[in-house]
């Protein structure tokens, strides 16, 4: 049911009727997971169900659907049990504005520690966060309270809370003090409060912990010129992803001639540390030598495409359209599509001000023919924006190549840009235009019809029939295989053996069996093998599983969502997404707490052994595989 994107009521009653405990708690979910609005008032009474589970499902289902009419249920669920507590306070935050007033009572009253750890994280996705709500909790007992009350005043600028953070600098938690790095950036601080808030920064860009040291850098950076010695020593530290982020922060605080950046350059040999002050380097609008296309040593040149998209980004960082065409578009006529794809992406931005520069839309022309589908959607996105009735027909004949590509990307594009020019003027349509477009079959793939639901030329679609994706004695075998065990408590592992150690994972096979079947297929099938981390945010996420490289492979398939109640911690495995159901073969890590991602991304596992390794992987690295055990 829920791979169909479908509501079946009769199904979900049935379920909530079943004498089995696991049956029962499924049931609810899946009324969140498949957006059954229907059902809502049904889900309202389970949260105080006696099983647990049931409760905290469904409680977690009305976060789901942000049920507004919900908000006096899940309140009162914060004084029940607390597994259940706990839910209701996520999904009171999911909820948002709706939900604020009953999150200010609850913070007002004792609770338990997880319970009042959750509300803390609820009132983060409040705006404005209310400071005074949290302030008490700033200093409580609880190591993990404590870092909830400042996460919530962290994530978005507040100046109310800048003494309360400089006074939690010394804070024995590490992640109490990677928070007040984050509070302390100068959106928050201001001009006023700036000479309290640089000194301890600048402390914390010396602490013992590697995640401490990247969150004071950024936060430093943030104050510009006056951090520039705070930076440019972080360049020598010993962990090299403190030095990434030291090189990522440098655009925003140094500023010289050619010469003045080239010590810099070769203080790290590194490729992701050297793209990085490449880039850094061409926001002051320095080209540095290897991004010069008449040197015969440039990166244009260099054997490896990374090197040569890594000029086309740096490319896009440029001050001026004059530089980004000279140094980014070379690289959209390279023949490795991820190269192109990079040159044309450091355009897409530009291109919607034809008014002044026709040029810039005329050019991304030459990507609408590209043989690359991820090529072509990124030229289709970036004329979306002014796409018109006269400009459509040129656009669309790209349809019957996308039609056939193995992956939704143009697909999604082309239906994107009919979508907007419809929007901005539908007026111009003619009949014949309108009823070409009325009569393209509903497509099977659930992101192509949900980029046209919006669209009245695509209304026939909404009611076509899904397909079952599979039949009903594959997702029995996933059910016997995986779900059964993992109930009775043997899940399955996996070691993912990269070039800094091993890291093993135990995936959630009872939360997320679809993922993780999908997880251990492709590894068994040597989907992971030899291929590299291409995304590693320093503090956030490591990221593979994308044999292309660039962030856009993966096979030819999309996987839903099992959105599930297991948190992003650090350590927590996330599925990979470009939006809901997206789900491919790529993974990522948390290496440190994102609250903001709970809900929001299928959690499938979670590390048990070589967080070393896991720490010390950098943008680049390889792994040899991922085996199952």
């Amino acid at each position: 049911m829920e791979d169909t994107r479908r509501l079946d009521t009769a199904l979900v009653r049935a379920g909530l009727a079943s004498p089995s405990s696991p049956e029962r708690a499924e049931a609810v979910l899946a009324v969140g997971r498949v957006h059954g609005s229907a059902m809502a008032p049904v889900v309202r009474t389970l949260v105080a169900d006696g099983d647990t589970a049931v409760a905290a499902n469904a409680a977690f289902a009305l976060g789901l659907l942000r049920d507004s009419a919900a908000v006096p249920v899940l309140a009162r669920a914060l004084d029940g049990p607390p597994s259940v507590g706990v839910v209701a306070a996520w999904s009171l935050g999911a909820i948002g504005a709706p939900a604020a007033a009953a999150i200010h009572r609850a913070l007002g009253a004792k609770r338990p520690a997880v319970v009042a750890r959750a509300l803390l994280l609820a009132t983060a996705k409040l705006r404005p966060v209310p400071v005074g709500d949290v302030r008490p909790y700033l200093h409580d007992a609880d190591a993990d309270v404590r870092w909830a009350a400042v996460y919530a005043i962290s994530r978005s600028p507040v100046s109310a809370a800048v003494r309360d953070a400089i006074a939690l600098a010394g804070d024995p938690n590490p992640l109490v003090r990677q928070q007040v790095a984050r509070a302390l950036s100068h959106r928050a601080a201001g001009d006023s409060l700036a000479a309290l808030a640089r000194p301890v920064l600048a402390r914390l860009v010396g602490d013992s912990s590697a995640h401490v040291r990247i969150e004071a850098l950024r936060a430093a950076a943030t104050y510009g010129d006056s951090s520039r010695a705070v930076v440019l020593a972080a360049l020598e530290d010993p962990d090299a992803n403190v030095r990434l982020t030291a090189a990522q922060s440098l655009g925003a605080v140094f500023d010289g001639p050619r010469a003045a950046w080239m010590p810099i350059w070769r203080a790290d040999t590194g490729f992701a540390f050297r793209s990085a002050v490449l880039t850094a380097a061409m926001s002051r609008d320095v080209v540095l030598p290897v991004a010069e296309f008449d040197d015969p040593d440039s990166w244009a040149h260099n054997g490896d495409w990374r090197y040569r998209a890594a000029v086309a980004d740096a490319g896009a960082a440029a001050p001026s359209i004059e530089r980004m065409r000279e140094i980014s578009l070379p690289e959209s006529r390279d023949p490795d599509p991820r190269v192109r794809e990079a040159g044309f992406g450091a355009l897409a931005p530009h291109a919607d001000t034809a008014q002044q520069h026709p040029w810039r839309r005329e050019y991304m022309y030459f990507g609408l023919t590209d043989r690359d589908p991820v090529v072509r959607a990124v030229a289709i996105d970036a004329l979306a924006g002014h796409g018109t009735a006269a400009e459509l027909p040129r656009v669309w004949a790209g349809w019957p190549r996308a039609a056939s590509d193995t992956i939704d990307d143009a697909r999604v594009a082309l239906v994107r840009y009919v979508a907007s020019a419809w929007t901005r003027d539908s007026a111009s349509f003619g009949d014949s235009l309108v009823a070409l477009l009325r009569t393209v079959p509903a497509p099977v793939q659930p992101l192509v019809r949900a980029a046209g639901a919006t669209c009245p030329l695509f209304s026939r679609w909404r009611d076509a029939p899904v397909a079952q994706l599979h039949p009903l004695d594959w997702y029995e075998a996933r059910v016997r295989e995986l779900v059964v065990p993992a109930l009775a408590g043997t899940l399955p592992h996996a070691v993912i053996q990269t070039v800094r150690g091993p890291v093993e994972i135990e995936l959630y096979a009872a939360d997320a069996p679809l993922t993780v079947d999908n997880f251990l297929s492709l590894a068994r099938a040597g989907t992971y093998d030899h291929i590299a981390f291409h995304r590693v945010v320093p503090d956030f996420v490591v990221q593979d599983g994308d044999a292309r490289g660039d962030g856009n492979g993966g096979p030819p398939y999309a996987i839903r969502d099992e959105l599930n109640r297991r948190l992003y911690d650090r350590g927590a495995v996330g599925m990979a997404l470009g939006g809901p159901d997206t789900g491919g073969s790529q993974y990522f890590i948390t290496l440190s707490p994102e609250p903001h991602l709970d809900g929001g991304y299928t959690v499938f596992g979670h590390v048990t052994a070589g967080y070393a390794a896991l720490d010390a992987i950098v943008q680049g690295d390889s792994l040899t595989g991922v085996h199952p055990k």
